[in-house]
């Protein structure tokens, strides 16, 4: 090429629109490659994200607690260790009191999709939520809601009376609570901790879905009995971006990180609900006993949810140190109740049909020029 072309190749080109250039990113998150939350809210995310950013934003998946153990994923993220992880509020609930309230008073929860809708729009769209999540430094994205809560042990319970004495595994104050109205001792081990636990004895029992026993962590390998009583579910924390790379990018590009984040939680909810019923079913067949709860349990369970209705606001502030919560635990109660209304008659295996109602509801609402700046 001589060097008049050159130079014509060079103008030209400079007049060609500028290209993004693609920005390499670290996600982050506590759970196993074959985790429901880990394909689906960060491998599944990653992909989306970048096929529709045609590959300007592109998230490595570090997963397995490999960047960051639980303890550290809030911190992390804010000092931008990771731009997207999940955070597990309970393991910090000295700086996410609020979350953590929502948390609490998901031991309540009967329906575990309308949960899972609520809990993301308090946390995406309540103010006070909002600034908690400011004052540490992230972006909130989508939460979530596992399956019902069950007994996982090395010995079968059937009765309150069988609960005595146990050292049972828990991720909530409710959770606490409750294993200490029924005679039990509640012991607070990070959720990968739980398998050795029950292999070595330092704990009888885990509370966890139906999924801890096989795809999350495999505990039907050192369980040797499941009750299905129901303890409500866990919601805590959420996948969060970092404040200093949400507000880098385009409020096109934030736009865009919301749509995927919309679709996964959906896909999630899906997943996490056959996945469950699969569980079960599973861990039967190697031999974990699938035990239905007595009377003794049903009625004490009841006494319990009741009396955690009415002593939440109080209980939370002796034991969350938060002002009166009684407006936000209002405000929960109610979306929970508008998410059963806008479920009935919707096929909850539609990830269509469920993504127009987080749309609607919830994503939309989200201004994304101001949101998280």
């Amino acid at each position: 090429m001589t060097l008049m072309k050159l130079k014509g190749a060079v103008a030209a080109l400079a007049l060609l629109p500028a290209m993004a250039q693609a920005e390499n990113y670290t996600a982050a998150v506590t759970w196993n490659d074959l985790h429901a939350i880990t394909m689906n809210h960060f491998v599944n995310f990653a992909k989306y994200v970048k096929d529709a950013t045609n590959g300007e934003i592109n998230f490595e998946v570090y997963t397995n607690s490999s960047l960051l153990p639980p303890r550290s994923a809030l911190k992390g993220t804010a000092d931008g260790i990771a731009q997207y992880s999940h955070v597990t509020g309970a393991y910090v609930p000295a700086d996410l009191p609020l979350d953590n309230v929502l948390n609490d008073i998901a031991f309540n929860a009967d329906d575990q999709l309308a949960v899972t809708f609520a809990q993301t729009e308090m946390k995406a769209l309540h103010p006070k939520m909002q600034a908690e999540y400011k004052k540490n430094g992230v972006v909130f994205s989508a939460s979530y809601s596992t399956n019902p809560y069950l007994y996982i042990c090395a010995t079968p319970i059937r009765t309150v009376e069988d609960l005595k004495g146990k050292k049972i595994r828990t991720g909530s104050t409710a959770q606490v609570n409750w294993v200490k109205a029924t005679g039990g001792t509640a012991v607070s081990v990070p959720a990968t901790e739980m398998y050795t636990g029950l292999q070595r004895g330092s704990v009888d029992c885990a509370l966890g879905d139906a999924t801890f026993m096989t795809t999350s962590f495999k505990l039907q390998e050192v369980a040797k009995a499941s009750t299905t009583l129901g303890l409500g579910t866990h919601t805590s924390g959420g996948n969060f971006f970092n404040a200093d790379f949400w507000q880098s990018i385009t409020p096109e590009q934030r736009r865009v990180l919301l749509d995927q984040a919309s679709q996964t939680f959906v896909e999630l909810a899906i997943d996490w609900k056959n996945r469950g019923d699969e569980a079960l079913a599973e861990a039967k067949s190697n031999g974990v006993e699938i035990i239905e709860p007595d009377e003794t349990l049903k009625a004490a369970l009841a006494d319990f949810r009741a009396d955690l209705a009415k002593t939440m606001p109080k209980v939370a502030m002796e034991e969350r140190k938060v002002e009166d919560p009684t407006d936000l635990l209002d405000a929960y109660a109610a979306a929970v109740d508008k998410y059963k209304s806008l479920l009935e008659g919707v096929d909850r295996t539609d990830a269509a049909a469920l993504r127009k109602i987080a749309d609607a509801e919830i994503y939309s609402k989200i201004d994304v020029t101001t949101y998280g700046m």
